[in-house]
């Protein structure tokens, strides 16, 4: 998980909520097909084109609108608050339910679990999510209940997802032409460099990009702890 920086509401939406705010049924329900398109396409924008709970690579049709708070929980427009929303996988009323993710979150937290769900907004929250080589997830901190509830929740464990960040770890510890885990210290930082510019600058991120980081300094650590031991041999 990465922290998102949320961004102003898509203009279409304050002016919608604005003709809307006095109709008995107002609320997200009442949200066409088109502003809906406008929604995602701006919360993909805000979120470098990953989904806010997986990492995976999203755009405006292959994400739908997730409501951080429940939407059957929401009240008093609630669920029509942008700051209440985020895009994740997969697509909008999508036939096949994922098993991780939004979906497998559902209407998780009600009010007395609120406290355990470490939203990707909240400051700080990336480093409560260590990985391992492997793609294995886990909380950085072992007495951490609510990341390790979170992790549970949202099925951030599950095999299909740490396939894919296991995947995408060893292609980029992977020096062109060698083998598992030979990237040299000095193409592992240009490469950190280069994940670290895209969030600076506000780009479209690389799947995955904060588990790669996190894999990249581990990985450098080991390089410059090994050269430390050869140093002290010789």
């Amino acid at each position: 998980m990465r922290q998102i920086q949320k961004r102003n509401e898509p203009r279409l939406l304050t002016q919608w909520r604005a003709a809307h705010q006095n109709d008995p049924n107002f609320g997200y329900g009442l949200i066409g097909a088109d502003l809906g398109l406008q929604i995602r396409r701006a919360l993909v924008l805000e979120q470098g084109a990953l989904c806010a709970y997986t990492g995976r690579r999203i755009s405006e049709h292959t994400s739908h609108i997730e409501h951080l708070k429940p939407q059957a929980r929401c009240r008093d427009g609630e669920d029509i608050s942008y700051a209440n929303m985020v895009a994740c996988v997969p697509k909008p009323n999508n036939e096949e339910q994922l098993p991780y993710g939004a979906h497998k979150k559902g209407s998780w937290p009600d009010a007395t679990d609120a406290h355990l769900f470490v939203s990707p907004l909240r400051p700080g929250c990336g480093p409560r999510f260590s990985f391992t080589f492997r793609g294995q997830i886990k909380a950085t901190v072992a007495t951490d209940v609510a990341a390790a509830e979170t992790i549970k929740r949202l099925g951030l464990d599950h095999e299909v997802l740490i396939k894919f960040r296991q995947a995408a770890i060893d292609a980029t510890l992977r020096a062109r032409g060698g083998g598992p885990a030979s990237l040299n210290i000095k193409s592992a930082r240009k490469r950190m460099e280069t994940l670290e510019r895209a969030e600076r600058n506000n780009a479209m991120l690389e799947e995955f990009c904060f588990v790669l980081q996190h894999a990249l300094r581990k990985h450098i650590q080991r390089l410059e702890e090994m050269r430390a031991r050869r140093a002290q041999h010789r």
